[in-house]
């Protein structure tokens, strides 16, 4: 059972430029289905389920610091040109957990809007908080120079990435695509997937190893395990270099 001396990672999501998106409505479509694919797909994961909280924000808490990435390559898979930042935050509840990431107050979300609002002033992609100060602005780093690539796709590219990094297989990625392993291949390339890969695992890693030390030294709870170990993509005959994590 979780209780409020428990670590949470909360994660808070902003949509970016939103009163100047079109259509508007069909974006805020687009987030509550992107959530609705998180709470489901990752429910076991999940704390608390993740809602929109405001016309423009939504957040949800997790269990699992190394599963933030995960989740919001989820919601940008089907958020597709709808933009948003993302702040990370670890920490305790004050306050008793709640079924919706809604209702609940305490250092993870403290920490969580703290990086928002970071990543408002610097305009990253995902920033984190609370992990410690020196691990804070590796992670940081790493997460800004993904953003700055995320940045230069296009939605081929992305919507390539997302599918290869969940299946892992460019033949099977290329057969969810419609299009030739060939075509997959080289908008992997063009997107540096794998550059982009290793970072993810190296996050992962810092993230994960964050968290266990918090654990260590306060006696957390045990759920908030380490990053699972992560399997490359894979092309026709073996396995590919571009590893991405799932």
């Amino acid at each position: 059972m979780h209780g409020t001396n428990d670590t949470y990672v909360a994660l808070i999501g902003d949509l970016i430029a939103s009163r100047e998106l079109e259509d508007r409505a069909a974006a805020q479509e687009r987030v509550v289905a992107a959530l609705g694919g998180v709470n489901d797909g990752w429910k076991d994961e999940l704390a608390a389920r993740f809602v929109v909280t405001l016309g423009d924000e939504f957040q949800g808490l997790l269990v699992r610091a190394d599963h933030a990435f995960d989740v919001v390559a989820t919601l940008e898979r089907v958020l597709g040109g709808v933009r948003a930042r993302y702040g990370v935050g670890v920490g305790e509840l004050a306050t008793p957990l709640q079924p919706d990431a809604i209702g609940m107050d305490g250092p993870c979300f403290h920490r969580a809007r703290e990086a928002v609002e970071r990543g408002k002033r610097d305009d990253r992609w995902i920033t984190v908080a609370g992990f410690g100060e020196a691990r804070d602005e590796v992670i940081n780093g790493l997460f800004r120079l993904m953003g700055g690539v995320r940045r230069s796709w296009t939605e081929v590219q992305a919507e390539t990435v997302f599918v290869a990094r969940e299946l892992r297989e460019q033949k099977a990625a290329a057969a969810a695509r419609g299009v030739s392993e060939a075509t997959v291949s080289k908008a992997l390339k063009a997107a540096l997937y794998e550059p982009f890969s290793e970072a993810e695992r190296t996050v992962k890693a810092l993230l994960s190893g964050a968290i266990d030390a918090t654990n260590r030294d306060a006696g957390g709870a045990e759920r908030v395990g380490g990053a699972k170990s992560t399997g490359g993509v894979k092309s026709t005959g073996g396995a590919g270099s571009m590893g991405g994590a799932g």
